[in-house]
């Protein structure tokens, strides 16, 4: 499993909100953000080129961050929305939930895939399916991706929902029990094996003729 990156970033107290109050804002370097938390937003502004690099950086909607807000200190939040300007690919506003310890979220985890499946070398087709998951989990076991090692899938083999390796307080969200990895059996291969079938079916006649 992929542990989350630290990402710290300063957070800035805004008293006064209000389309000019943002504008005045941008131009001076910052964007606007609210921090959400137990029914109650608090606004404050950060540097928009940290902001910039930070979500350049690959962050998700499971990782954690620590911002630190003026006055208050160090607080755990994750993303929930990033509004962009379209017309310049710009942050507009971000909203940030706040993270309580021990109080389960609903989230996405990425799947990731290591290593090269046994299978894929013999002739089958190596297929993933399931790129992202929707997990209700404490924020202790927030992870930014789940990595799934293949290297030992054959042809024929296939790893489901319920066959992957997450901390017990994992709830995953999903309808039955999916494949999320498989290598399958390429047209090439099956025509080889009919092939292979039918050559030994002939083999096997010729001998009964004897």
């Amino acid at each position: 499993m992929s542990q989350n990156t630290t990402h710290k970033i300063a957070v800035q107290k805004r008293t006064e909100t209000g389309k000019n109050e943002n504008n005045r804002l941008r131009a001076s370097g910052l964007v606007p953000v609210n921090i959400i938390g137990a029914g109650v937003a608090t606004s404050g502004a950060v540097n928009e080129k940290e902001l910039e690099r930070m979500v350049h950086s690959g962050i998700r909607q499971s990782t954690l961050i620590e911002l630190d807000v003026e006055g208050q200190g160090s607080q755990k939040v994750f993303v929930k929305e990033i509004q962009r300007f379209p017309e310049i690919d710009r942050i507009r506003h971000v909203d940030f939930y706040k993270v309580v310890p021990g109080q389960k979220i609903v989230t996405k985890i990425g799947i990731e895939t290591t290593g090269i499946a046994k299978g894929s070398k013999t002739g089958g087709q190596f297929e993933h399916i399931i790129h992202e998951i929707r997990v209700k989990t404490i924020p202790e076991d927030l992870i930014e991706n789940l990595t799934i090692d293949v290297t030992d899938l054959d042809v024929g083999d296939a790893i489901k929902i319920s066959q992957l390796k997450v901390p017990a307080s994992w709830e995953i969200l999903i309808n039955g029990d999916p494949i999320v990895t498989s290598v399958n059996k390429t047209k090439a291969l099956l025509a080889a094996e009919r092939a292979e079938a039918k050559g030994a079916g002939d083999d096997k006649a010729k001998k009964g003729k004897k």
